[in-house]
């Protein structure tokens, strides 16, 4: 009984210690996808305006369909440059948002920790004391019987 008890008392402290780390490791992971799908995204559109101007350029028979080229090709470098710059504030946020998640989970596993570790405090020092109280009561109880006996 006593084994059964120890067992399930050291399984719910390793589930009360992983617990916090699992909800880290969840965070991360879901993160981290979030940020992979996005690089994608981005890949594919920088992929398809690459061989959009691939193909542009291998249409050009004359001077003035190179010049129309060359235009556009500026307004694509120019269009391009923003989106970089937007993806890569938009990386940031989502930088950000992580890392606001993640001092939640460190504040949520902190104070956690501390309640779980305060309550076994008082639980102890309840057993404490209850154990000191019968102690207390017991012995003079046994001073009396054995007072009366004499």
């Amino acid at each position: 009984m006593q084994q059964d008890q120890m067992f399930n008392a050291f399984a719910e402290q390793a589930r009360s210690f992983y617990q916090p780390m699992r909800k880290l490791n969840t965070l991360m992971l879901d993160h981290m996808g979030k940020i992979a799908d996005y690089q994608m995204d981005a890949a594919k559109r920088y992929t398809e305006t690459g061989l959009e101007r691939a193909r542009a350029a291998t249409e050009i028979k004359g001077m003035e369909e190179f010049s129309e080229f060359s235009n556009r090709q500026l307004e694509v470098a120019t269009e391009l440059s923003q989106q970089m710059m937007d993806d890569s504030l938009k990386l940031a946020e989502m930088g950000n948002e992580m890392r606001a998640q993640l001092e939640q989970a460190y504040s949520d596993a902190g104070k956690e920790a501390t309640d779980k570790a305060s309550a076994a405090t008082e639980k102890a020092a309840s057993a404490a004391e209850d154990k000191a109280s019968s102690a207390a009561s017991n012995k003079p109880a046994a001073a009396t019987s054995r007072a009366k006996q004499n």
